[in-house]
């Protein structure tokens, strides 16, 4: 294995490990708003208003914005353009904190009309649309917070610091939780809003000390005419209208949903994050992590290691998110049982959500590996060929959606979403191997052909274990509920493991070294005498 892939999965480490705090975190953060406040109109309420400048977040910030601008800045370092790097930095946050004012002097101006739009449903229900645009109108600020501090994790994640960036959104979580047990009491459902703004400001705070350690010079510069500012508008324009499309399928289940019946839209909401779990912790991780080593094979013109590692990032991404999928879909109830279930959360809360969640998990691999295609596409500095097929693509959901929810109602609009992202996958991974011959071989479809079966003895043994608890034990029981989701999985994730091993799956038996380098004094060695900064 070579020290690029050693450091790809050092960092990717480091990023799992942050990131798996933030989830656990985010995790506590839905129950104790579905213990607090239930799945009804008010949460419908919130999690729309908090959608809109989450969604504009995720295509300027961590989306559109992160991707263009780590390629460019990479490539400065790169070259040991240090002043280089950090003028064009500067001269992006400058731009982008004049451009976030009139974004949100506009947002706040035009949240009725942005309510109207993505729940044009509350409309019916005067109270509920009321209180959508007063909670938008609260948190839309948030979007300054969370895309300057993006932008920080972009300039960290070009010096190989992962950890700390990765960290910074379970400030996010942690103020609504504290917000939500001390103040829902006096301020309801607005306790919630307030806790984002907490959250998003210190977010942006946590990465000061990191910068200064980095000695990142900050500038006072305006200029539109740098050569690296002209780049990163060009790739940048393509990126947001391919992001904003992949964010339409999510706005217009949203739409969908507010039509159906209160807590629908929850349902859905409350499933997604539990689908995000995994995606979060293995795919996003991975993506952060091997984007500026995919950047710099490239800027170095090594062809040849760049898709050594995009192979590594596969494997490694496979090895985690199957078996993630196939967890979620045979435990779907008694995960969403022993998160969800307890105070305003009712059991046919869980039933509704449930069912969400099988048709999210059957499009997590898909959606987890088309994040490390999507983030080649990236470092090859192409946003252009990801939104054109996106453009299709939505196109194809939309039309899925309508078609399904008819018969699933909102679980159609989640099944809609899954199948989506399988055709994404497959268009794009064609459109790269095309611009990167080769990238895709006979080895990795014969790895994932051996991983999917060994995923089908996994599914087997969880269903198993479940249907043991349920037929032995008093389910009603907290306890019990954890002692069978654990102990399903744990065997499942250990049959998963042997059987790869049995079938003679290489990587099942080389996962052990690679996770015993993440931490090692020689992976650190590798890190220190083989990088470029």
């Amino acid at each position: 294995m070579t020290n690029s892939n050693l450091r790809v999965a050092r960092y990717t480490g480091i990023v799992m490990a942050a990131t798996l705090v933030c989830r656990i975190l985010g995790l506590g953060r839905e129950m104790v708003i579905s213990n607090q406040f239930g799945a009804g109109f008010e949460t419908d309420a919130f999690f729309i208003a908090f959608m809109i400048p989450n969604l504009l977040r995720s295509i300027i910030g961590e989306g559109a914005l992160n991707t263009s601008f780590v390629p460019i800045f990479s490539g400065c370092l790169a070259n040991q353009d240090k002043k280089r790097a950090d003028v064009f930095a500067s001269n992006v946050l400058n731009l982008l904190i004049l451009a976030l004012i009139v974004i949100v002097t506009l947002g706040i101006w035009g949240a009725p009309f942005l309510v109207s739009l993505l729940a044009s449903g509350f409309k019916h229900s005067p109270e509920k649309y009321l209180l959508t645009v007063q909670l938008t109108r609260i948190m839309f600020p948030y979007i300054v917070f969370a895309s300057i501090a993006a932008l920080f994790m972009g300039i960290l994640n070009s010096y190989q610091e992962f950890f700390i960036p990765a960290l910074a959104p379970a400030m996010l979580n942690i103020g609504i939780i504290l917000f939500a047990l001390y103040f829902a009491g006096k301020a309801g459902i607005y306790s919630l809003s307030l806790g984002v703004m907490v959250g998003g400001l210190v977010q942006v705070l946590i990465h000061i000390p990191s910068l200064i350690k980095k000695k990142f010079h900050y500038q006072w510069t305006l200029n539109l005419q740098d050569r690296e500012v002209r780049i990163l508008f060009q790739m940048l324009i393509p990126a947001i209208f391919g992001l904003a499309i992949d964010k339409i399928n999510f706005a217009v289940d949203r739409i969908i949903a507010s039509y159906l019946a209160h807590g629908s839209i929850s349902a859905l909401y409350y499933a997604n994050r539990l689908m995000q779990f995994p995606l979060g912790v293995f795919a996003i991780a991975l993506s952060i992590a091997i984007l500026p080593t995919l950047s710099q094979h490239i800027a170095r013109g090594e062809m040849d290691k760049m898709k050594d590692s995009f192979a590594f990032g596969y494997k490694l991404l496979s090895f985690f998110t199957l078996p993630s999928t196939v967890g979620l879909i045979v435990l779907s109830y008694p995960v969403v049982r022993l998160f969800y279930q307890h105070g305003l959360f009712s059991s046919q809360d869980t039933s509704i959500t449930e069912v969400a969640l099988v048709c999210y998990s059957i499009g997590l691999f898909a959606t987890a590996i088309l994040r490390l295609v999507v983030s080649s596409f990236y470092a090859l500095k192409d946003t252009r060929t990801p939104l054109k097929i996106g453009i299709y693509v939505v196109i194809f959901n939309i039309v899925l959606d309508l078609i399904l929810v008819r018969f699933m109602a909102h679980a159609g609009l989640a099944l809609a979403t899954s199948i989506s992202a399988i055709l994404h996958l497959i268009i794009l991974s064609i459109a790269l191997d095309k611009k990167v011959q080769g990238i895709y071989n006979r080895g990795l479809f014969l790895f994932t052909g051996k991983s999917i079966l060994a995923c089908l003895i996994m599914a087997l043994t969880c269903w198993g274990f479940a249907r043991y608890f349920d037929f032995r034990y008093n389910m009603s029981l907290k306890i019990f509920q954890f002692g069978q989701v654990f102990v399903s999985g744990l065997s499942g994730i250990i049959v998963y493991y042997l059987s790869g091993i049995i079938m003679g799956i290489p990587e099942f038996k080389n996962i052990r070294p690679i996770i015993k380098a993440i931490s090692s004094r020689k992976m650190k060695e590798i890190d220190e005498n083989d990088s470029t900064y």
